[in-house]
Order: structure tokens, then sequence, then C-alpha cells
């Protein structure tokens, strides 16, 4: 309806935490919500959007697993001078601050990119 409507218009190539393309596409601190959202709870845009198309009826479990696995822990490097320059910070200030945030239990941090200790649909269920 709003593509017909109002001249909704999708992006050619989708978001880079998710497989969509449609939905917070101008938001470049949605970006960094859903990054903080994974390293605090383990679940980041991908799952959210994944459990959405479930419920729809459009993907099944083990494609939506398939898509968290490869969207979910998306840092958002195309954004990170965005974000520094958006809140006055260094990459390292900006960096002490994702740490602080990090949940140690389901995440380690490797060459300075936390990664997940845990995969997803076979540590926990999604």
């Amino acid at each position: 309806m709003a593509k017909e409507n109002c001249g909704l218009m999708e992006k050619d190539e989708g978001n880079v935490d998710t497989f969509t393309n449609f939905s917070q596409n101008d938001q470049a601190l949605y970006a960094l919500h859903a990054y903080l959202m994974y390293l605090k709870f383990g679940f980041g845009r991908a799952t959210q959007d994944a459990g959405i198309e479930i419920r729809r009826g459009s993907m099944n479990r083990d494609q939506a697993l398939n898509l968290v696995k490869m969207y979910d822990n998306s840092y958002p490097y195309d954004l990170i001078d965005t974000y520094l320059d958006y809140y006055k910070m260094s990459k390292g200030e900006f960096d002490e601050v994702l740490d602080k945030y990090a949940n140690r239990d389901l995440f380690e941090k490797i060459d300075g990119i936390w990664q997940p200790k845990f995969v997803p649909g076979e540590d926990f269920e999604i």
C-alpha cells in the first residue's frame, strides 16, 4: 500500500545489519542501536526481523537461523566516522562506551571487536 499510494521505495541493497531493505534505512543511529542491543542481549536486528518473518509465515526457523548467523554480528564500520563526528568522540572513547555495554558472559573481544561465545540456535534458542 505504501509503495502504491505514497511512493515508498526500497533500497537496492540490504541494510548492513539485516537482510531487509525496507525499514530504518534513513537513520544511521539505528544501526548503532541494533549493535548495542546485540552486545547487551545477544540478539540483533536480524534476529528481530527474522522473528517478524517467522510469525507472519514467510520464513521458517532454519532460514531465520542462517540469516541471523550472517547478519547479527555486524559492527557498523561504514558509520563509525558519522558516529564519531556526531558524538564528538575519538575512536578510543567510542570503543570504551561499547566495551561498557558488552555482555562479557556472551562476548569476548578479539582484535578489537566483540565476538560471540555462542552460536545462535545451538547454544540457546531463538
